[in-house]
């Protein structure tokens, strides 16, 4: 799953998704129609015949109706007593709010859809849109429990759990990618970034700045301010609101608005210096700006960012990056200046869950469990059929002779959206060992929760004041975190702004929820 900034789309998604109702039509495990599974997830042998609608968000893809047949084919051969077959129903994403929330509000039969906190997984549940899943996953689930048993929390709302979270890597790394030819051009010293400071860039900037003409040494979009801040310096909660893990005790649970920190502010005047040296190219907030295409075409040197998940990960120690290398054609170096703590909005950013319109939620959630122990399933989904969309290369992914990702008919990259990732095949340029390098970087990740792990806040007594808050951050946000305003003029006013969007309710809002979720939990 790639890092996103989703706090705008969460905030867009509380207004879409006020078209859900809550007596949206459909029927639970309890008045599923006879002949349904049996407990343990043996099928009875009368089991009738029923269509699993999934709902995924994916660009338009060619080969859909031959992947799903194709899928069918499989199932009735492999697990004839389910008595099942899959219907896709991908919605591209431009459309995805619109028409889900429609479909919730319609009661329209959909059984497997793809939900996340950032696309209204929290309303969809207040609505009444989706299924308790706590029964049919200890009845249908044993292959979702063997991977996912201990991060179920966080989707819980009320004490039953709503979302099923793919099992993928459990969090990321931020830091610096690097052109590794002007690394070794100007054998550049990178122990200086053991300190997991970003700061330690400024020398190699100006070295670039001062010596390569037409190279930009900072390229952007992508900055200190998106990249780095918040996952290093925070346990981020909802829009403004978070607690600051920077100098303060492991059992300070004290709610702050996170652009008010020390570390904001100095990284705010870092950029804004950036900006007006040079180091940061003046286009940066250009909308559809690629900054992988201008250090492809050679006229880059640095760029901050998520990195990828390789064998040996820690603070400040360079390594070549696989996929940094193939977006950039290019040798690319990557160093880490952060390794993401176990948070809760991770668990919640990819997930499965069960509509309420689900006729058969019990053939949903067999089907969902096949997808984490099945990899020939997983498969066509992810790749389609092989010998016509792909084919095997030393164990690897890579397109039939003669077939680009535009005409093969079924090329799409939502693999981080399903089942169990480690079953997954990697494509020809990856690393091979890819998904063990995820499993090895979840013990480092799993070893270090976050401070509120498990926690989560309900929008809904804010929701207006989120949307506010937002609206208000619009004017300044982008400005700060190119560098193209300075800090100490313009952060002063944005919280002036916050404050009359109702920043102060937001904060006594998430205190209130998180004193009572600590209460209940025994940390306070």
């Amino acid at each position: 799953m790639k890092w996103l900034k989703k706090s705008s789309v969460v905030l867009t998604s509380l207004v879409l998704t006020s078209a859900l109702v809550t007596g949206c039509g459909g029927n639970n495990a309890a008045n599923s129609p006879a002949g349904t599974a049996q407990p343990g997830g043996a099928a009875s042998s009368g089991l009738k015949p029923y269509e699993v609608v999934m709902v995924f968000p994916d660009a338009p893809q060619n080969d859909s109706q031959r992947v799903q047949d194709a899928m069918n084919d499989y199932l009735k051969k492999t697990y004839p007593e389910m008595n099942m077959t899959v219907k896709l129903n991908p919605i591209d994403w431009g459309a995805w709010s619109d028409k889900t929330n429609l479909m919730m509000a319609s009661g329209d039969k959909m059984d497997l859809l793809f939900t996340a906190d950032w696309l209204g997984f929290q309303q969809q549940v207040t609505k009444g849109g989706l299924l308790p899943l706590d029964e049919l996953l200890a009845k249908y689930g044993p292959d979702i429990e063997a991977v996912e048993k201990d991060y179920h929390g966080p989707a819980k709302r009320g004490g039953k759990l709503y979302g099923i979270h793919t099992h993928q890597e459990l969090g990321g790394a931020q830091g610096v990618y690097l052109n590794k030819e002007l690394v070794d051009k100007y054998n550049f010293d990178l122990t200086a970034l053991k300190s997991g400071k970003v700061e330690e860039l400024e020398p190699m900037l100006q070295t670039i700045k001062e010596n390569e003409p037409g190279i930009t040494p900072l390229v952007a979009p992508s900055f200190p301010l998106e990249a780095y801040y918040s996952s290093t310096n925070l346990d981020s909660i909802v829009s403004i609101a978070a607690i600051n893990t920077v100098g303060t005790a492991a059992d300070d649970y004290t709610v702050i608005n996170s652009y008010t920190t020390p570390r904001y502010m100095e990284l705010a005047k870092l950029t804004n210096k950036w900006y007006k040296a040079g180091y940061i190219n003046k286009d940066a907030l250009t909308p559809g700006l690629d900054a992988w295409k201008k250090i492809q075409a050679g006229k880059g040197f640095a760029f901050v960012s998520d990195m990828d998940i390789i064998a040996d990960m820690e603070i400040g120690t360079a390594a070549v990056s696989p996929n940094g290398s193939i977006k950039a054609g290019r040798e690319m170096l990557q160093v880490p200046l952060n390794i993401d703590r176990l948070q809760t909005g991770k668990m919640t950013a990819t997930m499965y869950a069960i509509a309420k319109s689900s006729v058969d939620p019990e053939r949903a959630m067999m089907l969902l469990n096949l997808f984490y122990k099945d990899k020939e399933l997983l498969t066509l989904f992810n790749f389609g059929i092989e010998g016509t969309h792909y084919v095997l290369k030393d164990g690897q992914i890579t397109l039939p002779e003669g077939k680009t990702t535009d005409n093969v008919g079924y090329y799409h990259d939502i693999m981080w959206q399903l089942g169990n990732q480690m079953l997954n095949y990697t494509r020809v340029g990856e690393d091979p060992n890819k998904y063990q390098n995820y499993e090895k970087f979840n013990e480092q990740v799993s070893s270090n929760p976050s401070r509120i792990f498990g926690f989560v806040f309900d929008p809904e007594p804010v929701k207006n004041e989120l949307i506010s808050i937002d609206n208000a951050n619009k004017t300044f946000v982008d400005g700060l975190k190119s560098g193209q305003l300075d800090p100490e003029e313009s952060l002063p006013k944005m919280l002036d702004k916050q404050k009359a969007a109702g920043a102060d309710k937001v904060l006594a809002e998430v205190q209130k929820q998180l004193d009572a979720w600590l209460a209940e939990n025994g940390k306070k």
